[in-house]
């Protein structure tokens, strides 16, 4: 069964993190820069280690978020991301290539916007620029906290499996 095509909407725009900076006016603009993509099922939406070419705002669907270890070659799912979620976002900041592999977990709706758009978009407005920057910041910020939460509860757990099977050990 093929869903029927989700088409993003200003509302939908203002409710993305990155982009509640941004007026309806300014949504309505950056909507009519994007186009819509649909990925099937396990196809790779960006590998890491290409070129980034935008941002892409996820609609409809789950995608997957994929590392590789640079020392054993082995590649990691390092996270999930679903409707109201975005990926691609550094690329609108820097030069560097994708940092990830995004894979389509299910059929997937995405809204690609160009990195060429976004910036000319930005260029007219110190102001744009400012608070979308802004924006990105505390998405960063927001994300080091949501990281560094999971990295200590990890590591609580990691001491406390390595502390139960050395007193287990001990024991026998």
């Amino acid at each position: 069964m093929v869903s029927p095509i989700v088409h993003p909407t200003a509302a939908m725009l203002k409710e993305i993190r990155l982009f509640t900076c941004f007026k309806d006016n300014e949504l309505e603009e950056i909507l009519k820069m994007g186009k819509m993509e649909k990925k099937e099922a396990h196809s790779n939406v960006v590998i890491e280690g290409e070129p980034s070419w935008g941002l892409y705002l996820i609609l409809d669907g789950v995608v997957g978020v994929f590392k590789n270890n640079k020392m054993s070659g082995e590649t990691y799912e390092v996270g999930f991301l679903r409707a109201g979620n975005f990926f691609g976002e550094m690329s609108l900041v820097d030069e560097n290539p994708r940092s990830a592999t995004v894979t389509a977990l299910a059929e997937v709706t995405l809204f690609h916007i160009q990195k060429k758009d976004f910036q000319t978009f930005l260029a007219r407005s110190t102001d744009l620029k400012m608070r979308f920057y802004e924006s990105c910041i505390q998405d960063i910020v927001y994300r080091l906290r949501e990281l560094g939460d999971n990295y200590v509860i990890s590591q609580y757990q990691l001491w406390k499996t390595a502390i139960k099977k050395e007193k287990e050990k001990e024991a026998a």
